[in-house]
């Protein structure tokens, strides 16, 4: 499954400790349950900073809570500002951000009233247009601190609790799984399988990355390396936009789980200049792999649980089309609506007289999404047919295209090899039509 990874897995080095008391649950209550939205292999919760609204990503491939979203930069008032420089995936330079201290975030009944905050409001490292709908942050470790959390991906909830008898039901039988926390980030023992070759790995576990699995080439055996790759663009990190390549292997082995045939991303050197390796670390595991199980993490103890749900068996996808789409702004569409409730007929309305009038027509304006090409893979079907980076999506298969949602759309581009998808774009104000044919490179 193609995705891309939006976890800015920050690196703040000593800064970073279990500094803060963390979250508790309101009135002592022993459990919690918290839905969150599934948009693009991504988890967004709700939550309230400083008793403003917004909508967080959950990431555990990061350590501390960032902002780097606002409609209004006054919205959420701070007390404190300190000017901090950050890092992470990607080939820029660390970027300058600032740290706020005793604030106020909830999520559901979680509540942390002195936490810390690091503000990059930066709009090249937005996520929302490429989520398709407003996301203002990010919540990492600190929100495992303090209880057990289950990720159900099937209900779209968290399950989050003081006893692991609390987040799971009695009958349930879960598989109990080492937790390695190096610098605060959970990371597992894995098998990769290629060919005869199985080899150990050491994964950061990482909801913030939508694909499957991450491998680090530089300490993967080139025999295992596959020769059938494509090079791609992989998404962006806080330090700029990071590519590599993408292959599938043989299997991805977890405890007594195997599971065939993972598409793995490979990001390039260049895009991991500024990451501090863990020692014997490989690569990444993220949502698409995530999804096919219930997950229950254990910082305190260090300890996993986990159990196959019900899309443990699907295949792994991908964006065989080679074009990326995203969101960028609203326009205001007109639906018209008949506001007469006289009888009809055709386009003749009758009064009581049988004379005929003119139909009254109301116009109702909508504000909808605006969706754009934002890359096309060299050599791609998409490339093939002329499809550039800045188009306009008007329609799929004669669907309008700001009725659907990023999830909709992109569900176009993941079907079978072969399989055509009608298309209307728009090029400088001129639109076109496009048989894009989609085409499996990594079979």
């Amino acid at each position: 499954m193609f995705c891309r990874l939006y976890s800015v897995l920050l690196l703040f080095g000593s800064l970073l400790a279990w500094g803060q008391s963390g979250f508790e649950l309101d009135n002592d209550r022993k459990k919690s349950k918290i839905p969150f939205q599934w948009v693009n292999n991504l988890i967004i919760l709700p939550v309230e900073l400083n008793g403003i609204p917004l909508n967080f990503l959950l990431d555990t491939g990061v350590e501390e809570t960032i902002l780097f979203s606002l409609d209004d930069p006054n919205e959420v008032q701070f007390s404190t500002l300190e000017k901090v420089k950050i890092k992470g995936f990607g080939a820029n330079e660390p970027i300058d951000a600032y740290r706020a201290d005793h604030n106020s975030l909830r999520i559901g009944s979680a509540l942390d009233n002195d936490h810390k905050v690091y503000i990059l409001l930066d709009q090249e490292i937005n996520i929302s247009s490429s989520v398709g709908l407003p996301v203002n942050g990010i919540v990492g470790a600190h929100f495992f601190k303090n209880f057990l959390v289950r990720i159900d991906y099937v209900n779209q909830r968290l399950i989050i609790g003081k006893s692991l008898q609390k987040v799971k039901r009695r009958k349930e039988q879960f598989t109990p799984l080492p937790l390695y926390l190096v610098q605060n980030k959970p990371y597992v023992k894995m098998k990769g399988q290629q060919g005869i070759k199985t080899i150990d790995l050491l994964q950061l576990l990482d909801t913030g990355n939508t694909d499957a699995a991450w491998l680090f080439p530089a300490v993967m055996p080139q025999s295992f390396l596959s020769k059938n790759t494509i090079q791609d663009y992989l998404g962006k990190g806080l330090s700029g936009t990071i590519y590599g390549n993408r292959s599938r292997i043989d299997g991805l082995k977890w405890d007594t789980f195997m599971l065939p045939r993972p598409i793995v991303a490979m990001p390039d050197s260049l895009s991991m200049t500024h990451l501090v390796q863990v020692t014997n670390r490989t690569g990444s595991i993220g949502n698409e792999f995530l999804r096919r199980f219930h997950v229950i993490f254990d910082y305190a103890q260090q300890q996993l649980y986990i159990r196959p749900n019900r899309d443990y068996d699907d295949p792994f996808r991908y964006n065989m089309s080679g074009i990326e789409v995203k969101h960028q702004g609203l326009q205001w569409i007109a639906k018209s609506q008949r506001t007469d409730s006289r009888l009809t007929y055709g386009d003749i309305t009758f009064e009581g007289s049988s004379t005929s009038i003119r139909d009254k027509i109301k116009y109702q304006f909508e504000l909808k999404p605006i969706y754009v090409v934002a890359n096309v893979r060299p050599d791609s079907p998409g490339a093939k047919v002329g499809i550039q980076k800045g188009d306009i999506l008007l329609t799929i298969e004669e669907k309008e295209g700001h009725e659907m949602s990023l999830d909709q759309i992109n569900s176009y581009f993941k079907q079978q090899d072969g399989k055509s998808i009608e298309m209307e774009l728009e090029h400088l104000g001129n639109p076109y039509k496009v048989t894009l044919v989609l085409k499996d490179v990594l079979p």
